[in-house]
């Protein structure tokens, strides 16, 4: 996945892989195959459903990418501009999953394809949910430490 390794850092300095682009990655590989297949989803819906369905999977690895990518965060418009290729990733997951309940509808897939589907893209949208989460508790956690704390009162002797 190019030349640089998908890894992201934890609070002590270690590094860890960010697993969630090879289940994106996997997302698309099975999308692509079902999408492109006529005996689920007709010509007729090419251009309105499928080229939608398509653009939207791989959004959601494009987003997580250039989010990874933005490291090391050198300031707040770096980190601002990493959690908003988050959120983009994560509403791209809201659509894809949109799109994957009107196929089935719509009679497109039956019912062990959305299953699966669905399972795959709730599994990228946890784990890019759950990346999102982990980013935003270290601002949380300076604002909380930069915070006054109030003295207990002391009692005076009387």
């Amino acid at each position: 996945m190019g030349t640089r390794k998908n890894y992201q850092r934890k609070a002590n300095g270690n590094e860890s892989p960010l697993h969630v682009l090879p289940v994106a990655s996997k997302l698309i590989d099975y999308t692509l195959d079902l999408t492109d297949n006529t005996k689920h989803f007709p010509k007729k819906v090419r251009f309105t459903i499928v080229n939608r369905i398509q653009d939207h999977v791989l959004s959601i690895y494009e987003k997580l990418l250039a989010a990874n990518e933005i490291y090391p965060i050198q300031n707040e418009e770096d980190k601002a501009r990493r959690l908003s290729l988050q959120r983009d990733a994560l509403t791209a997951c809201k659509m894809l999953l949109f799109f994957i309940e009107l196929s089935k509808k719509r009679g497109y897939i039956d019912t062990g394809t959305f299953d699966y589907w669905t399972k795959i893209t709730l599994d990228v949208k946890f784990m890019a949910a759950a990346w999102y989460k982990a980013e935003q508790a270290p601002a949380e956690e300076a604002e909380k430490a930069e915070a006054p704390v109030a003295e207990p009162p002391t009692q005076t002797e009387g």
